[in-house]
């Protein structure tokens, strides 16, 4: 059974989406939103049956494998880099930073099977064209590293940083109003 991918739109009270924390000028994140991803979603809809357990959501599998494909990393570099790299998860479809991995490297063994070579080679060629567009040549990988590594990292603007720290500064704002008038003591 095909899993559902969360809406990247939905507002939580108290916690900023991935789209408010992040900088949408980021390469990945331009890839993510210029991608075709509801295309994706409907060609590999029907690999999936409508009974048994849910699966993975197809963005967060196919989002796994073009990560792969930028980055040249491994499986499981790839999903132990997820948690710490908002933009990973982004891209994978995410709507709030999560602090754990997706799934098990071999859940994306398993996808490529599902899928089969043919799906895989035009999804590389689809992603290498929308990877142009969206600058991901623009990432530089800091040294030798790949994703799992423990010294992986790669550069990314200030504004970023700049961006989250702004918006918890108005988030924190608006929790004490509404503890405030709500009768509730702050800190």
């Amino acid at each position: 059974m095909r899993g559902n991918s969360p809406c990247q739109l939905d507002l939580h009270l108290f916690e900023p989406t991935l789209r408010q924390v992040i900088d949408t000028g980021h390469p990945l994140a331009v890839f993510a939103d210029i991608f075709p991803w509801d295309r994706l979603e409907k060609d590999y809809s029907a690999l999936y049956s409508d009974k048994g357990a849910p699966s993975k959501p197809i963005r967060l599998m196919a989002g796994l494998l073009i990560l792969k494909m930028i980055f040249e990393g491994s499986d499981h570099g790839i999903v132990r880099e997820w948690p710490r790299d908002l933009y990973f998860q982004y891209l994978c479809g995410g709507n709030m930073p999560v602090g754990k991995p997706p799934c098990s490297s071999s859940d994306l063994s398993r996808f490529r099977k599902r899928i089969g070579k043919g799906r895989i080679a035009a999804l590389k060629k689809l992603s290498e064209r929308y990877m142009k567009e969206a600058g991901t040549g623009r990432i530089r990988v800091q040294g030798n590293y790949k994703p799992g590594d423990e010294k992986f990292y790669y550069l990314v603007p200030l504004s970023m940083y700049d961006k989250f720290i702004n918006n918890f500064k108005a988030l924190r704002v608006v929790a004490r109003k509404l503890f405030s008038a709500a009768g509730i003591p702050g800190r």
